[in-house]
């Protein structure tokens, strides 16, 4: 076919404006970084990035992504991957209790682009885990060990991770750098809660936006000047649970991005990882979600690039009600005083075997849970339950926001 000049030039000149033309945030990430390994998709659960990765040779194991932990895997994950126990201890985590802990070393660890090899790891029981992740195995947990190696990028909207060779990394996005420091796993950087100046881990194992630890709550009277009033289990992690109040903040500001009226668990653990001093709390995935965020360790930075969900109202569980998955029932836990769930009836002990005529063996607690908190409040929920005594009942639960 022969072009008329005018077509030409006209398709030459559409041409040139798709070459110019902007591009959307993670797409100037990825553009303007040199030094590509490759990537990886990666599956989002209770906002913990999930992957499959093999250990010596062996898996794939379904292990989660965290910046503030290091490669740890079950008994029985040690097991198949032929994990030689070389000592003994105790450790803790962000409940209140420690646990044993054994230590040996990886072979290999890889995954997507990612191969590592002489890794050092720890054997930790992953038998609570039930109480945030129901059926859905969790067979461990790793992070430092990647992000010492590679520049890493999170791309939540499209569950991506992307790896770079730190040293012909190359960024010219518009995002927000912030220099950080390292507190044993965790990247540690300085931001400011409603206008206090602290340090905060940035942690995307955290589960929520934000949480503040006890003595950076109690000195800054931040319980009072939101006059909290729910309270309840919050979180889980080594160690047990996290019991916290929950209020709605006003502002986050990390580097010159403000963020605003995000949900703050305020913790009430009187000993583990959210009853110290060294850092006023954690900033988590509801807050990490609302960027491209990207680790770069070589240079002691973390990068902030807003995409598309950035000032996203955040939201909190709309039931009042901690669950665990046993078998093919939901466990409760914990109840919120003066919530959903307390108003409805329901206390520590009963099992929940339907939902909206929906039998528990079918359903996942972490999808259970994240519709809740999704679903607008005043939606009525229908629960068969049964009693401690083996009573059963239908139980009308309401959904509203507590914060």
């Amino acid at each position: 076919m022969v072009l008329s000049p005018t077509l030409r030039s006209e398709m030459l000149l559409c041409l040139f404006s798709l070459l110019i033309a902007p591009i959307g945030a993670s797409e100037l990430a990825a553009t303007n970084s040199s030094g590509l390994i490759g990537k990886v998709n990666f599956e989002l659960i209770d906002n913990r990035i999930f992957l499959n990765v093999r250990l010596n040779g062996q898996g794939p194991f379904h292990l989660i992504l965290d910046t503030g932990a290091s490669l740890a895997v079950n008994p029985e994950v040690a097991r198949k991957a032929g994990l030689k126990v070389e000592r003994e201890g105790e450790t803790g985590g962000v409940g209140e209790k420690t646990v044993r802990e054994q230590y040996s070393h990886a072979r290999s660890l890889e995954f997507g682009p990612v191969a590592l090899t002489n890794v050092d790891c720890s054997i930790l029981s992953t038998s609570d885990a039930s109480y945030v992740f129901g059926k859905i195995p969790v067979d461990g947990y790793f992070g430092l060990e990647v992000f010492e190696k590679y520049v890493v990028q999170h791309d939540y909207i499209k569950h991506e991770l992307t790896f770079y060779k730190p040293t012909e990394f190359s960024y010219q996005g518009p995002g927000v750098s912030v220099a950080f420091e390292r507190m044993g796993n965790i990247p540690v950087i300085n931001a400011s809660f409603d206008g206090i100046e602290a340090k905060f881990g940035v942690d995307t194992g955290a589960r929520s936006a934000l949480i503040l630890y006890g003595p950076f709550v109690a000195t800054n009277k931040i319980a009072e000047r939101y006059q909290a009033r729910f309270q309840g289990v919050s979180g889980w992690g080594v160690g047990g649970p996290v019991r916290s109040f929950m209020v709605r903040s006003k502002t986050l500001k990390v580097g010159n991005v403000e963020l605003r009226e995000l949900i703050a668990r305020l913790s009430l653990n009187k000993s583990g990882g959210t009853a110290t001093t060294s850092k006023a709390g954690l900033i988590g995935p509801d807050v990490l979600k609302q960027f491209i965020f990207i680790c770069d360790y070589s240079r002691h930075r973390l990068i902030f690039e807003k995409n598309e969900d950035f000032g996203r109202h955040d939201t909190y569980d709309r039931a009042g009600v901690w669950l665990s998955q046993k078998q093919n029932v939901f466990e409760v836990f914990d109840v919120i005083p003066g919530g959903p769930a307390a108003k409805a009836g329901l206390t520590a002990g009963d099992e929940v075997v339907a939902i909206d005529g929906v039998s528990t063996s079918r359903l996942t607690l972490t999808e259970v849970r994240d519709e809740w908190k999704m679903l607008n409040p005043g939606t009525e929920i229908k629960l068969q339950v049964q009693s401690t005594h083996g009573e059963k009942r239908l139980v009308k639960l309401v959904l509203q926001d507590l914060v």
